[in-house]
């Protein structure tokens, strides 16, 4: 990120709810965005789904994450956050943090940082499908019975559930964050300071839950000296399903201009979608949409596991079956409350007609337009020049493959090579960047 990013950091975490930032991105909210994605994949990254534990200490967690060389954004993670509930074993989901001074210079504030992750145990992914009958919300939000508010049944039980036969989650997420975040928010009063919370998929619903609740119940004021003082609360999601009915949206519009929420979207997933209208479901915040059809720099997917090249501008130009990029649709600027009762990206071949050439690939790359390093990648080339090399790109490339094998097999990147052997292909510059040894 520049240095403008210390200066302007209010209007890019919403205060105008990003009016003339989106449409084209602006250069210096696409770092600003790319930062959070890395904050939030760092949870998926450290995750050990066999322990249930991070694979790191609170002080040792951005060193682990390889966030610490060339990145002046520091932070010191404060306390680590546990989520269960009757039908979800108790496991390690997110982190609170708050810039260290190094930090605050250069993100021109003190900011308190609550990240998720994303589903992956299968009771998790159960806990998704836990949406036909909404909960009430009045166990968050004071005013969600004026509202008529209602939250996914799952969500709601994981935000706020607790295992008593656990270590970690004796009380619940919920409390556990607003007491993290109550504590930063006493401790650095005096200062300027910002709440973001970020999350990607399940994570992403649990952040924009996390933010509403911060602001609805004034733990972004300190509890001592001015408690007049509010602090700007930020949600900024990636891969997000819906969390909630009209009455949700009308509730979040009625909590203020210190909350603001921007969602990420890739407009190959369907996971936004859902669940779908037809169950009273709806959408708010802002929208900012990216497409993964858009990148010369990937192989080209379809959900399902099913995969094809996709060409450059100029090869193939004489082969019948050369496979085009769709139009990308615009971002919303406008806090989005639709009903969409069916999904909008079933990708069916006889929808895509006989140009396109479809070939089936292995079920490691299964649905990887809903991945956490694709949605920074698409971050990065959005409304970026056509010609924009891999090297210039504020994301690496490499990163993409981290977990995957979705980058061009002529840049020459080792698959998922976060882990296992094609780690040791791998070295971090001081400067931060990737090579392959």
């Amino acid at each position: 990120m520049s240095n403008s990013i210390a200066t302007r950091w209010r209007k890019l975490s919403g205060e105008k709810n990003w009016e003339g930032l989106l449409q084209p991105l602006d250069s210096d909210l696409r770092k600003y965005l790319i930062h959070y994605a890395q904050m939030t994949g760092a949870v998926g990254d450290i995750f050990n789904s066999n322990t249930d534990e991070p694979d790191a200490s609170k002080e040792d967690f951005f060193s682990k994450a390889c966030l610490v060389k060339g990145n002046p954004y520091k932070y010191d993670v404060t306390r680590f956050i546990y989520a269960g509930s009757d039908d979800v074993g108790s496991s390690w989901f997110g982190y609170v943090a708050v810039a260290t001074g190094e930090g605050k210079r250069a993100l021109g504030r003190r900011d308190v940082l609550v990240a998720w992750r994303g589903t992956s145990s299968t009771s998790e992914w159960l806990n998704d499908f836990n949406f036909i009958i909404q909960r009430s919300a009045s166990d968050i939000f004071p005013t969600a019975k004026q509202h008529g508010a209602t939250v996914h049944r799952g969500f709601h039980n994981l935000y706020t559930g607790t295992r008593p036969d656990s270590t970690h989650s004796k009380t619940s997420a919920r409390e556990q964050v607003l007491e993290a975040v109550k504590e930063l928010v006493n401790k650095y009063k005096d200062e300027e300071i910002s709440i973001t919370v970020t999350g990607f998929s399940l994570g992403a619903a649990l952040a924009t839950l996390t933010a509403m609740d911060i602001v609805a119940n004034g733990y972004n004021k300190p509890t001592k000296g001015n408690p007049d003082k509010l602090f700007m609360v930020t949600a900024i999601t990636f891969g997000g399903p819906r969390v909630g009915n009209t009455g949700l949206a009308c509730l979040f519009d009625s909590l203020g201009d210190h909350l603001h929420l921007l969602r990420i979207k890739n407009n190959r997933d369907f996971v936004p979608t859902l669940p779908p209208g037809i169950f009273l479901y709806t959408e708010f915040g802002i929208k900012l949409i990216v497409d993964t059809y858009n990148s010369k720099f990937l192989k080209w997917r379809l959900f399902f596991g099913r995969s094809a090249a996709l060409p450059d501008e100029h090869e193939h130009e004489d082969e019948p079956n050369r496979i085009d990029c769709l139009d990308e649709n615009g971002p919303k600027r406008k806090r989005v409350r639709r009903d969409m009762s069916s999904l909008n990206e079933d990708d069916d071949e006889d929808e895509y007609g006989p140009q396109y050439k479809i070939v089936r690939g292995g079920m490691s790359e299964y649905y990887s337009c809903h991945n956490m390093e694709v949605y920074a990648h698409e971050v990065a080339i959005k409304d970026i020049g056509k010609n924009t090399p891999a090297d210039k790109l504020d994301y690496s490339i490499i990163l993409v493959n981290k977990h995957l094998d979705r980058v061009k097999n002529e840049y020459e990147i080792p698959p998922n090579w976060w882990t296992g052997e094609n780690r040791k292909k791998m070295v971090q510059s001081e400067n931060g960047r990737w090579v392959v040894v």
